[in-house]
Order: C-alpha cells, then sequence, then structure tokens
C-alpha cells in the first residue's frame, strides 16, 4: 500500500486554530472537522489541502519553493477570518 503525503503542515495548521479560538477533531482518516464554541465551523482534508464551509469547497495553495511557501496560511486565515464572522 502506498503512503499519501500530507501536504498540510500539521502543526502551523493547529497554531492558526488555536490563535482563532477553534478546536479540531479528528472525524477519519483525513477527515478534520473543525469547531467554534462548540459549533462545526468546516471540515479539513490535509492530504489534499481541501476546505469545506458546509456551503463551499476551497483548494488551499500546495506549499512548495517558489510559490510563496505561506500562502495556504494566508488562505485559511481569510476563510477563518470570514467564517468566524458570520453569525452563529
Amino acid at each position: 500500500m502506498k503512503k499519501r503525503s500530507n501536504f498540510t503542515p500539521m502543526e502551523r495548521f493547529h497554531e492558526i486554530l488555536v490563535g482563532h479560538g477553534l478546536s479540531a477533531m479528528n472525524v477519519g482518516i483525513n477527515h478534520i472537522r473543525i469547531f467554534l464554541n462548540g459549533k462545526k465551523l468546516f471540515d479539513y482534508y490535509p492530504l489534499r489541502m481541501k476546505l469545506f464551509d458546509y456551503h463551499n469547497w476551497h483548494q488551499l495553495t500546495y506549499p512548495s519553493f517558489g510559490n510563496g511557501d505561506g500562502k495556504w496560511e494566508t488562505e485559511l486565515e481569510g476563510i477563518i477570518s470570514k467564517l468566524t464572522a458570520l453569525p452563529q
């Protein structure tokens, strides 16, 4: 069985979540559910760097040398800011 690589830098991913007061729960392999104040905010799939906010899918930019390694962080921060600004 071929092992799939995890493109999301998970330590940084969790730092961003904590910085926004969010919590995470592993739902399955390659599936993390993110909560704000005990309510589901979005699902994240780290192998594919995809985020589902229960309305739309978002594809984050894969980190690589030369494309601005922090671009995925900026994208994630923007999505979180937009979702946490909505009435819960």
